[in-house]
């Protein structure tokens, strides 16, 4: 029920049953751009007794709707990728919710603000909301609009000159401007300086810690499959404007990136990315795909993609796989492609993607597939998204049982990490993240 703690429980010992309600109530949820927000459920004036009360009186109903949905989701899961599948699903599904804020905006609309849980603080972030959406876009697929728009509202402030798309919308849980890139250094327990009322020119953002085709890619896949799932398509048309921006930066400069950052940050730096190319062309065939959603003549745009198409496959499709990057240096999961698959893109034949995915059984370790060729460390968000790719039931379960094998053998007594060691079975960072939301983008698919 809204933004605080709150649960409701039966108690018994072979005796009448008790329940026992346990309810914190967050006043003032986020700092959003200066408006101290109250959480969605306090947007018409209720209040933490309303919600206990509701609670309360409509205890066995909810009770019961809450076990449907958990074996409607168990027995998918299941029937989708057997016994590993559905044991990854349960693990992810209340760290996913659980790792954000939905608040009522000043306009009453919402916003779904993820928590940047054991990084550095950062609120909104894009990249993070990016891996999350698929178990959003199944269930609640609005509230994949509700995490965009706070990221549309702040690239609409003076402050945000750039022609790309933010990283974030500030540290939590003050949605008051971009932090990460930010060249005031400040620690942890502090707070940044209110971003978003500075001026346009303010020498704020050090472009080299920015991540412009990642995050372009990110908020343009994200509000096409929010489409595609049954959102409103309103949010892309009010801020058309500023996606005519970000898609022509990657028709500009996402065909071979330079050196950039990508959401795999930690891995650094990386020139000629050709996961970081793929995201750029999915970005701009989803564009295509919402011009034409919007009702207007897509027909440019899908000779931009066909054109990034083109180039991709001529300088990524190898024999035993494709490279990290395209100079043919070493090897990568093409993670960024599943959207390809999931909303029939029909971008890259098939042949790509059996020779791609096929690639991959032999760099398998004990407990999953390594990221790239640089480390043995992975994600499991994005183990899954390739294992969608998988071109039969049987391939896709081969990816998910090291995945599981980790989850239940780790050394590492943290919440589920998605960023461990396939060799040793021990986190590396991260814990309690939105991004295992990422862990049900093969329940988006519809296997044969």
């Amino acid at each position: 029920m809204g933004d605080g703690l709150q649960t409701c429980c039966s108690l018994s010992a072979g005796g009448p049953a008790a329940h026992l309600i346990i309810a914190y109530d967050d006043i003032a949820s986020i700092n959003y751009f200066g408006d101290l927000c109250k959480p969605w459920y306090r947007r018409h004036g209720a209040q933490i007794t309303d919600a206990i009360r509701t609670a309360w009186e409509g205890f066995d109903a909810i009770a019961a709707r809450c076990q449907a949905l958990d074996q409607e989701l168990a027995g998918e899961a299941e029937q989708a990728g057997g016994a590993d599948y559905a044991y990854l699903c349960a693990a992810a599904w209340r760290q996913t919710f659980a790792a954000h804020k939905l608040i009522a905006t000043p306009r009453g609309e919402m916003a779904f603000l993820s928590k940047e849980n054991d990084s550095n603080g950062c609120i909104g972030t894009v990249d993070v909301s990016y891996p999350s959406i698929p178990v959003l876009l199944k269930y609640a697929p609005e509230l994949v609009n509700a995490l965009c728009r706070p990221v549309l509202e702040f690239a609409s402030m003076p402050v945000w000159t750039d022609d790309f798309a933010p990283h974030d919308v500030g540290r939590y849980p003050n949605a008051t401007g971009q932090v990460y890139a930010a060249r005031r250094r400040v620690r942890n327990g502090e707070t940044h300086p209110p971003y978003y009322l500075y001026p346009a020119g303010a020498p704020v953002y050090d472009p080299r810690y920015q991540m412009p085709v990642e995050e372009c890619g990110n908020m343009l896949v994200m509000l096409a499959a929010a489409q595609a799932f049954g959102a409103s398509e309103g949010l892309a048309r009010a801020y058309r404007p500023l996606l005519d921006k970000w898609v022509g930066y990657l028709v500009t400069y996402g065909e071979d990136p330079g050196e950039q950052l990508c959401t795999d940050d930690f891995a650094g730096h990386l020139a000629h990315n050709v996961n970081l190319a793929a995201k750029a062309l999915v970005g701009v065939a989803c564009y295509a795909r919402l011009v034409a959603t919007l009702g207007e003549d897509a027909s440019a745009w899908e000779r931009e993609t066909a054109r990034l198409r083109d180039s991709f496959l001529a300088r990524a499709q190898k024999p035993g796989g494709g490279p990290l990057t395209f100079d043919g240096v070493g090897w990568s999961m093409k993670y960024n492609l599943v959207w390809d698959e999931i909303l029939g893109l029909n971008l890259l034949p098939r042949e790509y993607y059996a020779e791609e995915v096929g690639s991959y059984a032999a760099r398998m370790n004990r407990y999953g597939l390594p990221l790239d060729s640089r480390k043995t460390y992975t994600k499991s968000d994005w183990e899954l998204w390739v294992a969608t790719m998988a071109q039969s039931k049987e391939e896709f379960r081969r990816f998910i049982a090291p995945v599981a094998a980790y989850l239940r053998e780790t050394p590492s007594r943290v919440p589920f990490s998605d960023w461990y060691d396939t060799v040793t079975g021990k986190y590396e960072h991260f814990i309690a993240r939105a991004v295992q939301g990422g862990l049900y983008m093969p329940m988006l698919k519809h296997w044969k």
